[in-house]
């Protein structure tokens, strides 16, 4: 009996569907690999090309997503779809310039295309191009009143109202809400805007304030405030409270709860941080200092000074804007490294995010050396496995004070341990970022899959208690 071959439009259709089965199920690595075999079969479909694309930068590599989508530019250059997902991989490169131009040839064939105008609204945002970014954000919210993220299940378990603050530092929450079984709405909060209370009421069950960074987003919180007070459903992480999370307020707040030390923080002025007119309060910090310019995060625009000339020199950078000067501590470990841990407080729950290491002060996951420090990795996997052996009764005890002190629903903390076991607070906000791009740190994906189910039960609990 002769045996039968497939043909090879059979066994490309086979792939794609099993590729696609993978894909929509989360299995990414499975995934990539059929794809990757059916472009071997076929380099020129581009339904696969553009599938393997978001496979690619859904893991967080946007360069092989790039290198992917420009292999064959000629082929699809009246293809918006391309032309958008080489945005969002540019956009994870912060090859800001790059992405907007692509967005932006999106919105030159499809005008209306909300998506498109919110990518381009943020990216002008982000590049200070203020006023266009205004004028994109408008016309995307009279085209479309929010942007809406579709359960996987039909109908949703239940309705989420997102307030999201553009350019204002808000708590990012794209990895929270990716394939879940709720659906999304997200609003954007614009100053001077009128909106349907009404009309948002009925599309939602639940409002989750997303507005964050106290600096950036104060002139917001008033009216978010007012918005979520209008439409009168459970509120997660409520505008007024985020309200008493500057940097200097969370220092002030904290600094008697037991077993926690935080750093004296001062929010001042260029005027007051240098100069004849330099804040007398400055006298009681002892030296060195950390200086950061106010509304920043992840190390940028952050140093350590030692006088004022230091000082002097920082601030002339940044005309106009204020600051925060707080005290130096010293909290390397015993074996000369510095250890970052992070929390995220859900719903009344701890749960660990991550452990950096690094052999300099100012620590960042993505700036240490742990990607070749397997030393180091198997440290992070063991506190995520179990935090308790690294933060016993008495940490815990501070953390749980410090969740009470703050009162919000969803935040995290940024911390270390000094050499007295005490809770060192370097951070605590809603800003904190969690993400599941850990490609070469695999064992993290458990904590994360956990605080995205943490996140969706308390919000189904807070749906049920209407």
């Amino acid at each position: 009996m002769t045996r039968h071959t497939p043909s090879p439009a059979i066994s490309i259709i086979s792939l794609i569907d099993e590729a696609f089965a993978h894909h929509r199920a989360g299995r990414l690595d499975e995934a990539e690999a059929l794809y990757q075999e059916a472009l071997r079969i076929d380099p020129g479909h581009w339904g696969v090309r553009k599938s393997l694309a978001q496979v690619l930068i859904r893991a967080g590599r946007f360069e092989d997503a790039v290198t992917l989508l420009t292999e064959r530019m000629d082929e699809w250059q009246e293809d918006v779809s391309v032309h958008a997902q080489l945005g969002l991989a540019y956009a994870g490169l912060n090859r800001l310039e790059l992405s907007l131009d692509r967005f932006e040839r999106v919105l030159a064939q499809s005008p209306d295309d909300t998506s498109a105008l919110q990518f381009v609204a943020n990216l002008q945002q982000a590049l200070g191009q203020t006023p266009q970014a205004r004028e994109h954000y408008r016309r995307g919210l009279a085209l479309k009143p929010f942007v809406t993220i579709e359960a996987i299940k039909s109908p949703p378990a239940f309705r989420v109202l997102m307030l999201f603050a553009p350019g204002a530092g808000n708590t990012p929450f794209e990895h929270l809400v990716h394939q879940v079984g709720y659906e999304t709405h997200v609003l954007n909060l614009l100053p001077d805007v009128a909106y349907d209370t009404d009309m948002l009421r009925d599309s939602a069950d639940v409002v989750v304030n997303l507005v964050a960074d106290v600096d950036q987003g104060r002139a917001l919180l008033a009216p978010a405030t007012k918005l979520v007070d209008l439409i009168g459903k459970p509120v997660v992480n409520h505008p007024g409270k985020i309200a008493r999370t500057s940097r200097d307020s969370i220092a002030r707040r904290l600094t008697a709860v037991s077993g926690c030390h935080i750093p004296q923080t001062l929010r001042v002025s260029g005027e007051r941080a240098f100069g004849l007119e330099r804040d007398p309060r400055l006298a009681s910090f002892s030296r060195p200092w950390l200086i950061r310019l106010a509304g920043t995060h992840n190390g940028d625009d952050f140093q350590k000074v030692h006088d004022e000339n230091e000082v002097d020199a920082f601030v002339a950078q940044f005309p106009d804007a204020d600051f925060y000067l707080t005290e130096y501590f010293d909290y390397r470990s015993a074996d000369g490294f510095f250890r970052k841990y992070r929390f995220m407080f859900i719903d009344g729950g701890i749960y660990p995010y991550h452990l950096a290491i690094h052999d300099e002060w100012k620590v960042h996951h993505a700036n240490t050396d742990m990607l070749n420090q397997h030393w180091m990795q198997d440290e992070e996997r063991a506190f995520l496995a179990d935090p308790h052996s690294v933060f016993g009764p008495r940490q815990f005890h501070a953390l749980r004070a410090i969740q009470r002190e703050i009162d919000l629903d969803y935040f995290g903390i940024d911390c270390a341990l000094d050499l007295n076991g005490r809770v060192v607070v370097f951070e605590v906000n809603a800003c904190m970022l969690v993400h599941s791009n850990n490609e070469h740190f695999y064992y993290k994906n458990k904590s994360v899959s956990l605080i995205k189910e943490r996140f969706e039960a308390m919000l189904r609990r807070m749906v049920s208690a209407c």
